[in-house]
């Protein structure tokens, strides 16, 4: 498994693998171009990345990666690739003639691939694959939390990096619930609705201390991450930028209306992470990959583990709830109207961090009575499966699904 600043990453949305990834891979190639009489540069986009470029800002992401150069983006839909999120670059010099090509993956999350062998270029700092051997190495150690787990393989650069990352998850819930602009749908007019974060948690302080109040301003804080997300705005991935909302959301909750400390926050950072890099590296965080089980099933996982930390459970309720979480959402397709992450994409991060939130009730009042037989590493292992299971109309190609029914 990778670093967390490697799944916790700083980028524009609507996507971390259809914007942010591309322009990494636009990033990695412009700096092979240096002693290169290139001119042009011709980008062709397969798959995932080429049914839904224009909703995902794919071809703007890349051109702005690559400028000064001229940029010509080509969708192609019909050959077959053997990644759904495949791109391929080839430099031009003034006669027309190819300089350099190169083949790059998005693999969730902002993570690229190069090459025909699909190389990971960022490499593993945690020599465990899943949850039971990072269980039996912290008995074996006698750690008591997955911070102190984690802190042994990271660089001491991590907790100024995790700081900083949840100071932007605070900031892009602030600024979204004070923003009232039109979400920008420049391909698809009816889809530019107006950002209703704001007028959400406006709504919450007015409803009395109860389960409503609570429920409604988790909502107003995910809405407010996902439609800065699908406004192009930087945010951060929690895994991803569509799911970008969920954990962001159960933080700021704890930190505003509970509060809890920033401190206690930050370690949860861990907790999540760790349980998100399980995912990565067993299934996948990818809506093209896996469906939206895979973005907003982790995510939920990740925010109902992090609970589960800041709430001082054990580490057996951390995986009882992240467990919990992904199980109930198995199945669920990535199915973008038109290709914007906007419907059902937003309202889905609201119903995450509900689902975050009473798979952390859950595991407080429902685990001490009943032996949960499903582990964390099991359902991670089914909702690969079922990911595979798929067809590419429900992994984020918008043939299917809502996106079929609202064309």
């Amino acid at each position: 498994m990778k670093s967390l600043s490697k799944l916790y990453r700083y980028g524009p949305g609507p996507s971390s693998s259809h914007t942010i990834a591309p322009s990494n891979a636009a990033s990695s190639f412009k700096e092979l171009l240096a002693d290169l009489p290139a001119t042009e540069i011709v980008v062709t986009l397969f798959g995932s990345l080429a049914f839904t470029a224009f909703g995902h800002h794919t071809d703007l992401a890349i051109k702005d990666a690559l400028k000064p150069f001229k940029t010509i983006i080509r969708l192609d839909t019909k050959t077959p690739v053997a990644h759904p999120l495949s791109m391929g670059f080839s430099a031009l010099d003034k006669d027309g003639g190819v300089l350099l090509s190169k083949h790059y993956a998005s693999l969730g999350g902002g993570e690229i691939t190069s090459d025909d062998d699909l190389r990971v270029i960022e490499k593993d700092i945690y020599p465990f694959r899943n949850f039971e051997e990072i269980k039996a190495f912290m008995k074996e150690r006698k750690l008591s939390s997955l911070k102190e787990f984690a802190l042994l393989y990271e660089t001491k650069e991590i907790i100024p990096y995790l700081k900083k990352t949840l100071e932007h998850m605070f900031f892009s819930i602030e600024k979204g619930l004070r923003t009232y602009t039109y979400i920008p749908a420049n391909e698809n007019p009816r889809l530019s609705w107006k950002r209703s974060a704001g007028k959400i948690y406006e709504k919450a302080i007015q409803i009395p201390e109860n389960e409503a109040r609570r429920e409604m301003l988790l909502t107003s804080y995910a809405y407010a991450v996902g439609e800065s997300s699908a406004s192009g705005e930087e945010v951060v991935t929690a895994p991803t930028c569509g799911s970008s909302g969920v954990l962001p959301a159960i933080l700021y909750y704890e930190y505003k209306d509970e509060g809890v400390s920033k401190e206690t926050l930050l370690d949860s950072l861990f907790v999540a992470g760790i349980i998100g890099n399980i995912v990565k590296q067993n299934a996948s965080i990818a809506g093209a990959i896996g469906g939206c089980q895979a973005e907003i099933g982790t995510a939920s996982s990740m925010a109902a583990a992090a609970l589960c930390y800041i709430k001082g459970l054990s580490l057996f309720a951390q995986e009882y709830a992240a467990e919990c979480a992904m199980e109930h959402f198995l199945g669920l397709s990535c199915d973008p109207v038109d290709g914007y992450v906007i419907i059902p994409c937003i309202e889905r991060n609201g119903m995450g961090v509900l689902r975050s939130y009473d798979s952390y009730l859950y595991a407080k009042y429902v685990a001490p009575i009943r032996k949960n037989e499903v582990s964390f590493d099991n359902v991670v292992s089914a909702m690969k499966l079922t990911g595979d299971a798929l067809e590419e109309a429900y992994k984020e190609t918008a043939k299917g699904g809502l996106a079929k029914i609202l064309k």
